[in-house]
């Protein structure tokens, strides 16, 4: 994170059993920048009862969340917490009241769907679930979407409005509460026609599954595919076992994730190093 904002909570509300939309405002807004990407994110950084000080660079203290709506000339940020479990994001969110601070980071974003392709689809778990809002909502008349999202409650499907033609495709399943069917429905899936811009966003081993999917059975271009980890349903084990390797391990890590490469072209290198650590 290069820049922290801080922001007050201007309101709460409960949009769906588990989603919660907290809209942030403040001041601090007005010099953060949009990536424009529908599926941009913040870290939402997330102080203790009594914060030290320099908290809002407190990586520890941070999740990531997807910007469901940004209103410059509020300005405001909305952003929607899935609020299954009992962690530091979903127990904020579920407490939240107008007033309480916190600070948000610069915005990043990965949806790049290709220029002249019109096909796409998304698929993603509940977490997904506000990034895949906003995409449709922002899409052109001239798109076509085919939608999967997996829920953890067949009442948290909300509306999704767009311009576009959209299919939309709801499963129950997975989001930490059992098996996810993410990729046994990608593999009953016909094989994405020509030029199809293909997004997936869930759990990070689903997502891992997913790619590895991709370029076996869906094979193409870099460009024409994005697949993001957004959580760890283990994050606890995967992080000691992060913190077990050896500096020249990590060391490897950082020398394989290349910034000036392609995200997926970097996958292509670091997902046989993370096999081979037992990541």
């Amino acid at each position: 994170m290069t820049d922290s904002f801080l922001v007050h909570v201007a309101a709460a509300e409960q949009i769906s059993p588990h989603l919660r939309r907290v809209t942030l405002a403040g001041d601090a807004l007005r010099t953060w920048e949009s990536t424009g990407k529908p599926d941009e994110f913040v870290h939402v950084h997330i102080p203790d009862a009594d914060p030290a000080p320099g908290w809002e660079d407190d990586h520890d203290i941070a999740r990531h969340y997807t910007i469901r709506r940004w209103d410059p000339s509020g300005p405001r940020v909305d952003i929607d917490v899935v609020t299954h479990g009992h962690g530091r994001g979903a127990t904020w969110a579920r407490q939240a009241q107008a007033g309480d601070v916190v600070a948000i980071s610069d915005a990043h974003g990965y949806y790049e769907a290709p220029a002249g392709s019109t096909r796409r689809l998304l698929i993603a778990d509940a977490t997904g679930l506000p990034a895949v809002a906003r995409i449709l909502e922002e899409a052109t008349p001239e798109e076509t979407f085919e939608v999967v999202v997996e829920l953890i409650n067949a009442e948290d499907a909300i509306a999704l409005p767009s311009p576009a033609t959209v299919t939309v495709e709801w499963k129950v399943s997975g989001n930490g509460r059992g098996p996810s069917a993410l990729v046994s429905c990608m593999e009953r899936l016909p094989v994405p026609e020509g030029d199809t811009y293909v997004w997936v966003a869930c759990e990070s081993a689903q997502s891992r599954k997913a790619r590895k999917f991709i370029r076996a059975s869906w094979p193409r271009h870099h460009s024409l595919y994005r697949i993001v980890g957004y959580w760890h349903v283990d994050q606890e084990q995967q992080l000691a076992k992060w913190n077990a390797l050896t500096p020249e391990q990590q060391a490897r890590y950082a020398e394989i994730w290349d910034e000036s490469r392609p995200d997926e072209v970097n996958w292509m290198e670091l997902e046989p190093y993370l096999q081979e650590l037992g990541l």
